[in-house]
């Protein structure tokens, strides 16, 4: 238990008196007696409309960015602290941390962002860190770990400031010396990492999403480059800035980098890079080069295919040997890494056929993924693939394109519609085939989907179930369903003899 005062001595507020806080949360439903309610506008929900609620339920203070109602200052003003600031974010980060005793000052914090890659890199660098030693902790898209336990479920890439700060505090008691965790645009951009204290971060690549929350890519591109900020912002420790060298903004961030103070790892390719793989294989289950780093060539083989999974190995080595740990064992602990689920994941009941489900879900990402399943040997490719609703609608054409360009047959379906109206999904998705190509056919409702591009596949195709990835659930209307791809996937294989 904390004292208010405690809580915001990094901050420019002041409170009529102090009060005790016995946690910290955004949700109503979870304030306890000395709750801490921070009322968080969110995209549907404002959380200034539940303050009476958590205060009936015993919070023992209030922040809120917009004016509090004279009745609920009237009736609860002596009961509790009720505060009204700027930058309602960028103070639940400081309290966060503070509540918690600034758990990640006491880890070494591994920060990957960029529009792909992270999730992949993240457990890759995971393994290897594994592998040192170093018992580490993951926060991230798949799951929430300390020491390889399921700490949490994983709601957001990166959650909110207090739930963040805790994960950290459960990492420590559960032994861990490290934490891995993927850093979204949204949350660098909405203050949730102000107060973690990276060592090293990481930038994969920049690719057009998330435009409907970032409105452009020079403000998308600002955001990953506050990860770099925040790490040298971190004076207490040498952090180290790897970044992928043949990303197209590598040169500008270079120059962030170095301005900064700080001198840039890179990876890559196909440019001149600190870390650097050539004489590639790419099989259908695994891929494998020659790692060439600090005058030495080591050979790496690592369980996923996919020339952009090289460049995954490559920023999660890149990131632990420039963190200190040596190069045997960041190769040994990556090539221990079998899977990662919902990426390029292969399901295989026997069939005669491949079947992969991957979460690719901008143009840039299933264009990508589609160019190296058409390096396999194969006869046709079925793809099956939807845009999300309520999210940027500038992506649904570019992303028909690519599958219709790189696939034999295309099944545009649902992918998570939330309020919209899944026609409007299908047709800003044809407005960008229609007329140009005849290969695709719209199936509302992805089971049928899915069914139907596996009853049809026959020997030799291969099958891509693009959008959703590890997910097991689909937003419609507000309401959670649960479904997966994979029970889909395996469900029809049943219904043809696989099981």
């Amino acid at each position: 238990m904390k004292k208010l005062s405690q809580l915001i001595k990094n901050r420019k507020i002041s409170i009529p008196r102090d009060c005790a806080v016995t946690q910290v949360t955004n949700d109503s439903r979870e304030v306890i007696s000395g709750s801490l309610f921070f009322a968080l506008r969110g995209s549907r929900a404002d959380g200034s409309t539940f303050i009476k609620q958590a205060l009936e339920k015993g919070a023992a203070a209030v922040f809120s960015e917009t004016d509090i109602p004279d009745d609920i200052i009237s009736t609860y003003s002596g009961k509790a602290v009720l505060l009204q600031v700027q930058d309602i974010y960028r103070v639940l980060s400081s309290v966060s941390a503070e509540f918690y005793d600034n758990p990640s000052r006491r880890l070494r914090v591994f920060g990957i962002t960029g529009t792909k890659g992270k999730t992949t890199s993240a457990c890759i660098l995971e393994k290897i860190l594994e592998e040192a030693g170093e018992h580490p902790g993951l926060a991230g898209t798949l799951a929430y770990r300390a020491d390889g336990k399921t700490i949490g479920k994983a709601i957001n890439t990166t959650p909110f400031a207090h739930t963040l700060h805790s994960l950290f505090s459960e990492m420590l008691k559960a032994g861990c010396h490290s934490a891995v965790m993927e850093v979204s645009s949204h949350a660098l951009a909405l203050n949730r990492v102000e107060d973690v204290c990276f060592d090293s971060a990481v930038f994969t690549n920049l690719q057009s999403d998330h435009m409907d929350f970032h409105k452009d890519r020079k403000n998308y591109f600002a955001a990953k480059a506050h990860l770099f900020e925040l790490l040298a912002a971190n004076s207490s420790r040498t952090g180290a800035a790897v970044i992928n060298a043949d990303d197209e903004t590598a040169p500008e961030l270079v120059k962030i980098i170095r301005s900064l103070g700080m001198t840039p790892v890179t990876y890559g390719i196909y440019n001149e890079a600190d870390f650097r793989a050539d004489e590639i294989r790419l099989e259908e289950k695994f891929s494998s080069f020659i790692l060439h780093a600090r005058g030495m060539s080591r050979p790496l083989r690592i369980s996923l295919p996919g020339m952009y999974n090289i460049h995954n190995a490559l920023a999660a080595v890149s990131a632990a040997v420039s963190g200190g740990i040596d190069m045997e064992t960041a190769v040994k602990g990556a090539e221990k890494l079998v899977s990662v689920p919902g990426r390029l994941q292969r399901i295989e009941k026997g069939q005669n056929f491949n079947i992969f489900v991957d979460y690719a879900h901008t143009a840039d990402s299933l264009l990508n993924v589609l160019q190296n399943l058409r390096r396999i040997p194969h006869r046709k490719i079925i793809t099956v693939f939807g845009c999300g609703g309520d999210r940027d609608r500038t992506k649904r054409g570019p992303m028909g394109r690519a599958a219709c360009e790189n696939s034999d047959i295309v099944f545009v379906t649902d992918d998570n519609p939330r309020y919209e109206n899944r026609e409007q999904i299908f047709t800003d998705i044809e407005n960008g085939i229609k007329g140009v190509f005849n290969n695709y056919e719209i199936i509302p409702g992805r089971e049928t989907a899915i069914r139907k591009a596996v009853l049809s596949a026959g020997p030799g195709d291969i099958v891509l179930i693009a959008g959703k990835g590890h997910e097991n659930y689909q937003l419609v209307q507000g309401k959670t369903l649960h479904f997966s791809d994979t029970e889909e996937a395996e469900k029809s294989l049943a219904e043809r003899g696989w099981k």
